[in-house]
């Protein structure tokens, strides 16, 4: 089936069928596969609509939740009339989800963990800028049947040693920090041979 070979072409699972501008839905290589019948007109096919498309003016969010939810390779994008503007790629949305994290930028990586009760944005913002360092990205996510979030910050600085200690004077949680860019590798060292000489004390 010509699908399949369009499939493998663009590496993706799933193709956005469409009659001139008229979206007709989402068709699944696994519909195809389980056909039985690869020489099947698509129209024969069960192509899913319902729950496979965004609209021109929703936001990326919406994007990645529904790509997340219902596992889509491709996510259809219609205007608001339903007629069907063009579809975007998981992979493009890898590259938004990059620059809306930060990922692209060297910097610190810092993961609090904290009572979800006592969690502020407003003041991990200020214990940051406090050190002289901007915030690049923040999510939060939070632990099944447990009252604790992790927040996870991108900072523009690879020197977080002075931040982790601000947190720590504050009674945060450090779950774990990491080091991105090219002195990751030279302040690993840096903080083992600290370590070694805590040790030996």
């Amino acid at each position: 089936m010509q699908a399949l070979t369009w499939m493998e072409l663009f590496r993706v699972s799933h193709l956005p069928v469409v009659e001139g501008d008229h979206f007709l839905g989402l068709l699944a290589d696994e519909v195809i596969y389980s056909s039985g019948e690869m020489n099947d007109p698509i129209e024969k096919l069960k192509i899913q609509v319902e729950g496979t498309f965004v609209y021109e003016d929703f936001h990326i969010y919406d994007v990645i939740g529904l790509a997340s939810r219902e596992l889509l390779t491709v996510v259809p994008v219609l205007r608001r009339d339903d007629s069907y503007l063009g579809s975007v790629e998981l992979t493009t949305v890898l590259h938004k989800v990059d620059k809306l994290l930060g990922a692209d930028k060297p910097g610190g990586i810092i993961i609090l963990e904290v009572n979800s009760i006592d969690y502020s944005l407003a003041e991990v913002a200020q214990i940051v800028e406090y050190n002289e360092t901007k915030v690049l990205s923040c999510y939060v996510t939070d632990k099944q049947d447990s009252r604790k979030l992790y927040v996870t910050l991108k900072v523009n600085t690879e020197h977080i040693d002075s931040l982790l200690d601000t947190f720590l004077r504050y009674n945060y949680t450090i779950k774990n920090s990491f080091v991105t860019g090219e002195k990751n590798e030279d302040m690993m060292k840096e903080r083992y041979d600290q370590l070694m000489k805590y040790l030996s004390v």
